[in-house]
C-alpha cells in the first residue's frame, strides 16, 4: 500500500507542477492580491481553503471578520448574516487586519486580536 502513496503523491506533485504550483505554491496564489480583493473575493477564497482542507474554521474567524460576513466567532452560529456583504469596493486587507488588531489590543480584547492575527499571518503565506 505504501508504494500506491508514494505514486499517488508523485501524480499529485506533477499535476502541481503542470498547473505552474510546484514548489510549494498553493491554489489561486497568482490570483490573490489581498491588497486589492473586494470582501466577497476574500469570503469565496477563504471557503475554497477550508472545502480543500488548507484552512480550519478556527483559523478562518478573522478572515470571516475582515470579510464583513459576521463577527468573530460567527461560523458555524447558522447566522443569516454569516456572509460578506455585496460590496464591489476593494479593500487593503493587510491594513484592514493590522488596523484591527491595534483596536483589540487597545480594548484588551485577546481573542479578538488573536483570531485577527491569524488572519494576517494566513494572507501572508
Amino acid at each position: 500500500m505504501g508504494g500506491r502513496v508514494r505514486q499517488g503523491a508523485a501524480r499529485f506533485d506533477a499535476a502541481l507542477t503542470h498547473a505552474g504550483l510546484g514548489g510549494g505554491g498553493s491554489p489561486n496564489a497568482a490570483l490573490r492580491d489581498f491588497s486589492k480583493m473586494t470582501r466577497d473575493d476574500l469570503f469565496g477564497w477563504m471557503n475554497e481553503r477550508i472545502k480543500a482542507g488548507e484552512l480550519s474554521l478556527d483559523d478562518s474567524s478573522g478572515l470571516l471578520g475582515l470579510s464583513g460576513g459576521g463577527a468573530i466567532g460567527a461560523i458555524g452560529s447558522g447566522l443569516p448574516d454569516a456572509g460578506p456583504p455585496d460590496d464591489p469596493q476593494r479593500v487593503d486587507f493587510f491594513q484592514l487586519a493590522q488596523d484591527r488588531i491595534a483596536a483589540a489590543r487597545h480594548r484588551q480584547e485577546n481573542d479578538v486580536e488573536a483570531a485577527y492575527s491569524v488572519a494576517l499571518g494566513v494572507m501572508q503565506r
